[in-house]
């Protein structure tokens, strides 16, 4: 897994992972709710291997712990990787329920957003989503990203938006 630059919004604090994190990513990872639209909790099984991928990523990926910055309150992660089918990379969030509806997902996914076209110097990015997550949709259309294509994968109409035009 690529390093993770520590980020920070006024808000939040976005930094790499920590074994001591573990226990929050295993967390979302069983929340129904925070995976409905993700595949479905992953059952404890399969958990801790989940886990450990984060910890264990592919060359060219990266993931950062979001947490509020005072109080370091944990949130959610945000993770990028190589996407399925384009040369660029992928940017994916999940944040737990207790941060919903509080502006943190959108702030902390502008930031990495910013972070890859900026300092990574990258042309775009790419985000996918299912079609019927629509508080996704709109996330990432507030972000000013679009839609670049719909397709069927993982059992469920996807939607890929672009940072491109």
């Amino acid at each position: 897994m690529s390093p993770s630059p520590h980020l920070h919004t006024p808000r939040l604090q976005l930094r790499p992972l920590r074994q001591t994190d573990q226990g929050f990513i295993s967390s979302l990872l069983g929340d129904a709710q925070v995976r409905q639209f993700l595949g479905g909790a992953v059952d404890l099984q399969r958990r801790s291997a989940a886990v450990a991928a984060y910890f264990s990523g592919e060359e060219g990926e990266t993931a950062w712990l979001v947490q509020t910055g005072i109080g370091q309150l944990p949130l959610g992660l945000v993770h990028l990787s190589p996407h399925w089918d384009e040369p660029c990379l992928e940017l994916s969030y999940q944040f737990a329920p207790g941060a919903w509806g509080k502006g943190y997902a959108i702030e902390a996914v502008q930031c990495v957003r910013d972070h890859v076209l900026q300092d990574r110097k990258q042309e775009r990015v790419l985000a996918e989503t299912q079609a019927a997550n629509t508080a996704s949709c709109r996330l990432l259309q507030r972000l000013g990203m679009t839609e670049l294509r719909r397709l069927q994968r993982f059992g469920a109409e996807q939607v890929i938006y672009t940072t491109a035009p």
